[in-house]
């Protein structure tokens, strides 16, 4: 044989490994670069919950060695700790929110200068400007003569007659 065609073997030798050992190096790549799917706390502690309940299953059957079992019991349970911990935090920040929202509804400000005006005020303490009578559930400005609020329907009919 002479020099040139060894050559050329050699060379589609490289060609063709390189060709194939391609898509090999490339799905490693992908497997780990996967995205991981983010659960709301309440589907991770379900989740978590499930699989401890089929530990349980499984190490009864005697499918799972006791070494095994205790080791998935204690991070299972951890997870499911930690689960409860987010969840309460997620309900801290709802309630914060809605206390926060329920707070600016009740509490009108002057638009003037922002200070918060208590009910029954006609002039803002802080500025002397003309306060503008508001609904005591939405907070949304009234007209002068308003049984109701045209916003939300609140009933504005006091005792003393109409609210201001």
């Amino acid at each position: 044989m002479n020099f040139g065609a060894i050559l050329i073997g050699l060379s589609m030798l490289v060609i063709s490994v390189t060709f194939v050992a391609i898509p090999f190096q490339q799905r490693s790549k992908k497997k780990h670069a996967l995205p991981v799917k983010h659960m709301e706390p309440e589907e991770h502690r379900l989740a978590v919950l499930s699989s401890l309940r089929d530990l349980d299953f499984d190490f009864q059957l005697g499918k799972v060695s006791e070494d095994d079992y205790a080791s998935l019991r204690a991070r299972l349970m951890a997870e499911a700790a930690q689960s409860l911990q987010e969840a309460d935090k997620v309900d801290e920040v709802e309630a914060l929110i809605q206390a926060r929202k329920a707070s600016k509804a009740k509490s009108p400000a002057c638009e003037n200068c922002g200070q918060a005006i208590e009910s029954g005020i006609r002039f803002c303490p802080r500025c002397g400007t003309a306060v503008k009578s508001s609904c005591p559930s939405c907070g949304k400005n009234l007209k002068a003569g308003d049984l109701f609020c045209s916003s939300c329907g609140y009933k504005l009919i006091t005792q003393a007659g109409v609210a201001s």
